[in-house]
């Protein structure tokens, strides 16, 4: 499924703003190799000149809604705010699609790495049978094992239109998201070259793998025990201890300040402070498949 930086109508309604997107790519020498790890199809002028359009398109339509309303209210003074909203909004929107590719290669990282000890554990026992490197690969690649498999299908497509298998694994090496994705391409290129037995490699890389796992699982463990301890405190202990500490100071100043309104405030807070903290806590669990 395309993203949005590949729609072509997109790509279309971008394409003159391409000339501004070349001054500006020198800017950011490293945004080619971001599009290639990320797997992007379009180059470094397509993607800015998306960037550029959407920012402006961001920049035109807060510039509408908050003018409309501020210079109403406000009157010509209002159009000040308006443009200082804008122009914020359009310097996130700049910022945070310059960082979609850093995110996707993050992302693609973790999606590899969450299959690549099964795939690895696949491949010694295809290889210790006998069989061939690369149909091993090419029988990984329909095993189902998610971007891994992806990746070594795109592998095996290219060996068969005729590019040499070791070229193949050494771009796809270099182009990874995954560093031990990257190990496993550099160790299969070398035991091809020297004629070694890529097994063993391969069964270091696939422990080295899982011992990250249990000791992010470990970390893991650990911030459930701080986050546990913050629940506690915000959710059971400040409430209660607060109320109650409100309750003696009214009697001093007068309880006219200690109404149901406050009381529901304090409520609406527990419920979305719970909110925030679950999705932090659930952001940080690691996903080691």
């Amino acid at each position: 499924m395309p993203s949005l930086f590949e729609s072509s109508q997109l790509l279309k309604s971008a394409e003159p703003l391409k000339p501004a997107a070349a001054q500006l790519s020198i800017m950011f020498p490293q945004l080619e190799w971001d599009l290639k790890k990320a797997g992007y199809t379009i180059d470094v002028g397509q993607f800015l000149s998306i960037v550029i359009f959407s920012t402006l398109a961001i920049f035109f339509i807060s510039m509408f809604f908050t003018s409309t309303s501020l210079v109403i209210s406000q009157g010509i003074a209002g159009s000040y705010g308006a443009l200082g909203i804008s122009l914020i909004a359009a310097g996130l929107t700049f910022s945070y699609l310059m960082f979609v590719p850093r995110f996707k290669i993050l992302s693609r990282g973790k999606l590899i790495d969450k299959n690549l000890e099964y795939m690895l554990k696949d491949m010694q026992i295809q290889l210790t049978a006998g069989i061939p490197i690369f149909d091993a690969m090419a029988n990984i690649s329909k095993g189902g094992y998610g971007e891994c498999s992806v990746i070594m299908n795109e592998i095996v497509q290219e060996v068969q239109s005729g590019e040499s298998m070791t070229s193949a694994l050494d771009n796809y090496g270099m182009l990874s998201p995954s560093e031990y994705m990257r190990r496993v391409f550099w160790q299969i290129v070398n035991a091809v070259k020297t004629g070694s037995d890529v097994t063993i490699a391969l069964r270091a890389i696939s422990s080295d793998l899982r011992l990250e796992k249990e000791n992010k699982i470990k970390m893991y463990g650990q911030e459930l025990n701080l986050w546990g301890l913050i629940y506690m405190m915000a959710v059971v202990v400040a409430p209660s201890m607060g109320v109650t500490l409100l309750v003696i100071l009214s009697s001093f100043v007068g309880g006219t300040q200690i109404n149901e309104r406050l009381f529901w405030i304090i409520l609406f807070g527990l419920i979305l402070f719970q909110i925030v903290l679950i999705s932090i806590i659930r952001n940080k669990r690691p996903d080691v498949g």
